[in-house]
């Protein structure tokens, strides 16, 4: 997960108070669009709960079956995965300490991430300088290397406040490389920087990033990076779009133009055009639309172009944390759909969906004869009895309680196994 917005306290299982407003009349609106949520999903899966334990903004290692996650105390923690059940071991996470000091997801809006490259799987964290209190000015990125299964902990740089690292995931890529962002930074700016992990001279800016909405992934197979940013056209009219930026030839490149405001962006090799690259942007945060670089005309240029779109409905208009991921020579997006515009909205319950390249719809992975719950931080997690979709479940927020932590969730969407 990658938010900026500062939501839950540190180090309190408080959620902050929304003024109740409309939580019953949300969940009779669901309820009243029920006929549409059934007509999606004939059938839905069931939740399963993982565990009972609050793990916030884990990430999974698929390669060795890991999961990693910073805890309310500041403490990086590396559990197993079951690869046949999906279940943690054990089942609060809690397997491996590697290191304390480090931020939680709410301090800087993001957790612990893996980082994959040929030179081995290393996490990367923010982390809290050592006997100093913790604060924006004492932070900066670290890493953890496992050597023979034991992981060390280091900072890359101890010396510039920097938070929110995030890791290349390239494992044929001999040179592992990070993006990360200034922790002195104000909420609305997100402004970002690229090294290679062990290069501290190659760091670099990355341009036209003082716009950017706080959406930055390296693409698989690219030493590039892709993110949406704000910035002023030629006719003076503020916009947001997508751009690649290509980290060796310094070339910048802007890859939407259509109308919309772009926000999370990812871009795989898809299978089902011979591995050629697409990219998902989401757009008015109701909206996921999906772009291929094809020519218009015969003889034409190739140029990036939406080739599909969708939106959420009208009952639950507001789309949040979309991912991809590939199976069995598909491709397919994940996401979550809520009746509030605020994130981690915690007085109204949400919804998993999921769609894939060749559908204008989606199919929801839950309906109204679901748990009332609010889920979050959808996350990917392969077994062998096919891909297993993991989330945060909350209580709601009422009048009298705040959200109540339900543990991690799964849902099966039924792909089947990897053939």
């Amino acid at each position: 997960m990658f938010y900026i917005k500062k939501i839950l306290r540190h180090k309190n299982r408080t959620y902050r108070f929304i003024p109740i407003f409309s939580l019953l009349a949300s969940i009779l609106l669901i309820a009243l669009s029920g006929l549409t949520l059934n007509a999606w999903a004939a059938t839905v899966p069931p939740e399963v709960q993982v565990t009972k334990s609050e793990i916030i903004d884990f990430e999974f290692d698929q390669t060795h079956a890991l999961l990693t996650f910073t805890d309310r105390n500041s403490k990086l923690w590396i559990a197993k995965v079951d690869p046949v059940t999906g279940g943690f071991k054990p089942s609060n996470g809690r397997g491996l300490l590697v290191d304390t000091g480090a931020a939680f997801m709410a301090d800087f809006g993001n957790g612990p991430e893996w980082l994959i490259s040929a030179a081995g799987t290393e996490i990367v964290y923010t982390k809290y300088l050592p006997n100093q209190p913790q604060s924006p000015a004492t932070a900066r990125v670290a890493h953890a290397v496992s050597n023979n299964g034991v992981w060390i902990p280091n900072f890359i740089d101890d010396e510039v406040a920097y938070a929110s690292p995030l890791g290349n995931s390239d494992k044929d890529d001999p040179i592992p490389r990070i993006t990360y962002q200034s922790s002195l930074q104000s909420r609305d700016s997100h402004p970002f920087y690229w090294r290679e992990l062990y290069a501290p001279a190659s760091e670099e800016l990355v341009p036209n990033t003082q716009g950017s909405v706080g959406s930055r992934r390296w693409v698989e197979g690219m030493r590039a990076v892709v993110f949406s940013s704000t910035f002023t056209n030629d006719n003076g009219v503020a916009e947001t779009q997508c751009f690649l930026y290509d980290v060796d030839t310094k070339v910048l490149e802007q890859l939407t133009f259509d109308d919309g405001e772009k926000g999370a962006i990812f871009m795989w090799k898809a299978p089902e055009f011979d591995n050629e690259y697409v990219f998902f942007s989401m757009v008015n945060r109701n909206e996921i639309r999906v772009y291929r670089k094809i020519a218009e005309t015969a003889g034409a240029d190739p140029r990036w172009t939406a080739i599909s779109s969708i939106v959420a409905p009208r009952a639950i208009p507001n789309i949040w944390s979309p991912e991809f991921f590939t199976h069995n020579d598909k491709s397919y997006i994940f996401f979550t759909l809520s009746p509030s515009p605020v994130i981690l909205d915690m007085r109204i319950p949400t919804y998993l969906a999921l769609t894939d390249l060749s559908s204008t719809g989606f199919r929801m992975l839950h309906n109204t004869k679901s748990l009332i719950r609010v889920r979050s931080d959808p996350e990917l997690f392969v077994t062998s009895n096919g891909p297993y979709i993991y989330y945060n479940s909350y209580i709601p927020q009422t009048d009298t309680s705040p959200a109540i932590q339900d543990g991690v969730w799964r849902v099966d969407p039924g792909l089947g196994p990897t053939q």
